[in-house]
């Protein structure tokens, strides 16, 4: 299983999207995912929405993203 942790901007606003990270484990995607949000001062932003995506294997196209989402 893979995490893949990402970074959704803001187009109205001109906030951009960025990958942070494919990682093995939750428990690692979910400190990823507070580091960026505390390195970035990110807390409390509305112009940001970190998602944490759950994938079973590389090198596929995964359409419905609800399903993947934690």
């Amino acid at each position: 299983m893979y995490y893949v942790v990402v970074d959704i901007g803001c187009t109205e606003c001109g906030e951009a999207s960025n990958i942070i990270g494919i990682f093995t484990t939750e428990e690692k995607a979910m400190n990823a995912k507070e580091k960026y949000i505390l390195d970035n001062r990110l807390e409390g932003n509305e112009d940001h929405e970190i998602l944490i995506y759950r994938i079973s294997e590389l090198n596929r196209i995964y359409n419905n993203s609800y399903e993947h989402l934690l």
